[in-house]
């Protein structure tokens, strides 16, 4: 006997087909009463509506579990339960990944600058990837500079957080918070001078 798994592959943002997606199911299965090594058990690509379907041979399995990735998209992986899986019952699933936005961060002090000048900047710590970095950063004094890039999910806001301190009376001083909004596919630019 034979389980079927019919999926669908989606971005996320905006809830469209995602073809080319490549989807791997892995299984944990036990055979003359020993748990065996995890195994490939099916690979599946979708097509042009994001369609896909594997089907492997019914075991004992102990765990299923599944990943796929596509161009643009962040990775996804999820698991099933053994048990909601029947012989000639195809299994719906429905795999969203997320698109991929570059997100390039500028953060510098321009003139007029004082060596006391200084600023303390994050990212939001609320987002739901460890793709860019959440970590306080503090550049100081005269000439400071930063710059990076990150990848984080599109279609989405990125919120962040800047304490400035400048000597200067009349520069914009004291805690700002904003958001930058970061394009599926694109790329967005978060600049701050002081």
């Amino acid at each position: 006997m034979e389980l079927r798994i019919d999926g669908q592959a989606i971005t996320i943002a905006p809830q469209s087909p995602l073809s080319d997606s490549e989807f791997v199911l892995f299984e944990r299965a036990v055979e003359d009463g020993a748990l065996q090594a995890e195994t490939v058990v099916g690979e599946a690509t979708s097509d042009a509506v994001g369609a896909f379907a594997v089907t492997f041979p019914r075991k004992s399995s102990y765990s299923l579990r599944w990943t796929a990735v596509a161009q643009d998209h962040f990775p996804a992986a999820g698991i099933l339960d053994p048990e909601d899986l029947y012989p000639n019952e195809p299994f719906d699933l429905t795999v969203g990944l997320h698109a991929v936005c570059t997100l390039h961060v500028q953060l510098a002090s321009i003139a007029p600058e004082d060596s006391t000048d200084n600023v303390r900047f994050n990212l939001g710590e609320d987002f739901p990837c460890d793709c860019c970095p959440t970590d306080q950063i503090l550049l100081e004094g005269v000439g400071a500079d930063s710059a990076w890039q990150c990848l984080m999910h599109g279609d989405q806001w990125m919120t962040w957080g800047a304490d400035l301190d400048v000597a200067l009376i009349g520069q914009p001083d004291g805690l700002f918070v904003d958001s930058v909004f970061c394009p599926a596919f694109g790329s967005a630019e978060l600049n701050l001078t002081w």
